[in-house]
């Protein structure tokens, strides 16, 4: 799951976004539709999507968390009793 992204638009301009930052619940790449689709929380009776063509992006960068080893995380600790 991507944690986080920054996207660079053809145009000039960079749209940082974060899941957890202000309502945001998920961020999906999908190249079958050439789109890049950020998923807000329900607000005012609806949910809120921003698409962003593919077509429109420069450059992404981005953090999948499924690609995070658990090994490198974890800070090894011997306990003894």
């Amino acid at each position: 799951m991507i944690e986080k992204i920054e996207v660079s638009m053809t145009s000039g301009d960079i749209h940082n976004f974060r899941r957890g930052e202000f309502g945001v619940e998920s961020i999906e790449i999908d190249e079958l539709r050439g789109i890049i689709q950020i998923s807000y929380g329900n607000k005012e009776g609806g949910k809120k999507y921003v698409l962003i063509p593919l077509q429109n992006v420069e450059k992404c960068e981005y953090l999948d968390k499924e690609h995070v080893s658990a090994t490198a995380s974890t800070v090894g600790t011997k306990i003894e009793s």
